[in-house]
């Protein structure tokens, strides 16, 4: 079987030539985060793949899910289409693809900083200072906080990860001593 990320490349073009059309880069953005976030539950996804269940009932479980407000009619059909193909499971693909052809277009980077705890202004716009003059691109970034690495900061730009995080540098040190 192919790979997922080759099966979502034809859909997420499709759908960015479609932004591109309407103007609508936020709007898609926004549904496929949020469709990629229903598809990543596995108590969805084992429901998702039960074949009992039709195209219809499904959308209207998307719905049931997530704002109604995101579910228009286009986005109703992208979602019959990928049911009726059984590839409801590329959705995450999908909305990677998009937002990478979106950076680029907009040259800008998407980050994710998951930091020990939430931060503050001042310090999420040194983090995206830093990065910009890294990378020579505005930045948008989501954060979330997890308390599991203690302390510190881990940015994911595309593939490159930056870990500062507390956990990350005594696997460092572990990493030095034992091997």
């Amino acid at each position: 079987m192919a790979e997922k990320i080759t099966i979502a490349r034809p859909y997420a073009n499709a759908l960015f030539e479609l932004a591109q059309k309407q103007g609508s880069y936020d709007e898609w953005s926004q549904v496929l985060s949020a469709f990629a976030d229903v598809v990543k539950d596995p108590k969805i996804k084992i429901l998702i793949e039960d074949p009992s269940y039709t195209s219809t009932q499904i959308i209207n479980f998307f719905a049931e899910v997530k704002d109604g407000d995101l579910i228009t009619d286009t986005a109703k059909n992208l979602l019959k289409v990928l049911a009726d193909n059984d590839r409801l499971f590329i959705l995450p693909e999908i909305d990677l693809l998009f937002k990478q052809l979106r950076s680029e277009v907009e040259e800008t980077l998407e980050a994710e900083i998951i930091s020990a705890k939430p931060l503050s202004e001042d310090q999420l716009k040194d983090i995206a200072t830093a990065l910009k003059r890294r990378f020579g691109r505005e930045i948008r970034f989501s954060c979330r906080a997890d308390d599991s690495i203690l302390g510190g900061a881990v940015v994911r730009v595309g593939d490159l990860v930056i870990d500062g995080s507390a956990t990350g540098k005594l696997k460092q040190l572990a990493s030095a001593l034992f091997y």
